[in-house]
């Protein structure tokens, strides 16, 4: 059976975590959302993350033996949840490095991983942070009908890896990259000719550039860009397994793994739009008694509280199967993010009803949160695509 109460580690690293968020985040969070520049956010953002390196939050999945966190997976969850409750697109920032180094825990050979996981963890930078590059401008054409049919997952992905002698050459573009400004090493998704590769790619390598950072309209304070790849040389041990072709895989599994992660960011979000709405309908007097008193308004504060409760145990049981489990279960994961980030966008949307015409107002947070958590739908697989990823998953029994 499953324990819900935290170990004694877990307690004391969720405490460090909520220090952190009060001290650093939280006093912030607002300020920088409310900058209509993301070039003019991008230092001040990059200035706190750097903050927390003391608590090691990029290399939450590293193992120990790389000089890690070792994290499992629901203590990853728990950290990104109470991160998500102080602001959203910090969790994205301090948490995007674990996504990026999950192609390497899946597929790396034992030699790459002791290369760039020490790289990352025994750095004399700030934050040594990392990126993840799959999504491209015309996106990665999934084919759905090919999976009804053969079972076999195909992407269409225009970036590029020609190998060159014992280099591999790097031409494309690719956007919505959470850290891409930021990181000092990013994992790109490229076409050889056996089909999708990773590869590793320091972001001082001559021909990648930041195209610009993206005006986003919620998460405003995560660090989101559009990057391009012109020429660039990486040798051919950067190639993640030392085999083409085995991005596509990789990336499912990554998947596995990463929904139940924006599962609990989508926790976080919604406890924090819960507390403010249940807090404003108690104090929020109206015809001589506070609102919470009226069962229009008292209903949806229930029904916020009910999502979160069933948001959260879908999301740890998600989380905790993939820590029993030598591969991760991509269908549960899968739901675990599409329910708990569409209960985000109705929690914070009826948290915003709970305000009334306050609660449109940019000087209360529930319009933020609204904003914050439209993206969660989008983000890590669009919804609508998970859920014809799981019906494709029951059809075939996967």
């Amino acid at each position: 059976m499953i324990d819900f109460s935290l170990t004694k580690e877990q307690e004391a690293i969720l405490k460090s975590v909520r220090e952190f968020c009060a001290k650093e985040i939280i006093p912030v969070a607002t300020e920088l959302d409310l900058i209509s520049d993301p070039d003019e956010t991008f230092p001040r953002v990059l200035e706190i993350i750097k903050k927390g390196r003391d608590l090691e939050l990029s290399y939450m999945l590293i193992p120990e033996d790389y000089g890690g966190m070792g994290l499992d997976n629901i203590t990853i969850g728990i950290i990104f949840e109470e991160l998500a409750a102080a602001d959203a697109g910090f969790a994205g920032n301090l948490g995007i490095s674990n996504i990026a180094w999950l192609p390497l825990m899946i597929g790396g050979t034992d030699e790459q991983k002791e290369k760039w996981f020490k790289i990352a963890t025994e750095s004399d930078e700030d934050m040594f942070l990392a990126s993840w590059a799959v999504t491209e401008p015309q996106g990665i054409g999934l084919n759905t009908d090919d999976v009804w049919e053969t079972g076999q997952f195909t992407l269409n992905v225009k970036t590029t890896a020609t190998k060159e002698g014992n280099y591999y050459r790097i031409d494309g573009e690719k956007c919505f990259i959470t850290g891409g400004a930021a990181a000092n090493l990013c994992v790109v998704l490229a076409e050889t000719s056996e089909g999708p590769s990773h590869f590793i790619v320091p972001t001082d390598t001559p021909g990648f550039n930041v195209i610009r950072n993206e005006n986003l309209m919620g998460h405003r304070t995560m660090i989101n860009s559009a990057l391009s790849f012109d020429g660039v040389k990486v040798p051919e041990e950067n190639l993640i397994s030392m085999d083409e072709g085995n991005g596509v895989s990789e990336l499912l599994g990554v998947a596995g793994y990463s929904d139940a992660w924006v599962a609990a960011i989508a926790v976080g979000l919604s406890r924090a739009a819960y507390e403010c709405a249940s807090t404003y309908a108690k104090e929020r007097i109206i015809g001589g008694k506070p609102i919470i008193q009226y069962q229009a308004t008292g209903m949806m504060i229930s029904d916020m509280s009910m999502l979160i409760e069933a948001a959260r145990a879908m999301t740890w049981k998600a989380l905790w199967i993939n820590d029993t489990r030598e591969e991760p279960d991509g269908k549960l994961s899968a739901l675990s993010k599409v329910f708990a980030s569409d209960a985000a966008m109705k929690i914070t949307t009826d948290a915003v009803q709970v305000y009334g015409g306050a609660g449109y107002m940019k000087e209360n947070p529930v319009e933020k949160y609204m904003r914050d958590a439209k993206v969660m739908q989008i983000y890590e697989g669009p919804n609508h695509l998970l859920r014809v990823l799981v019906s494709i998953m029951d059809y075939l029994g996967m």
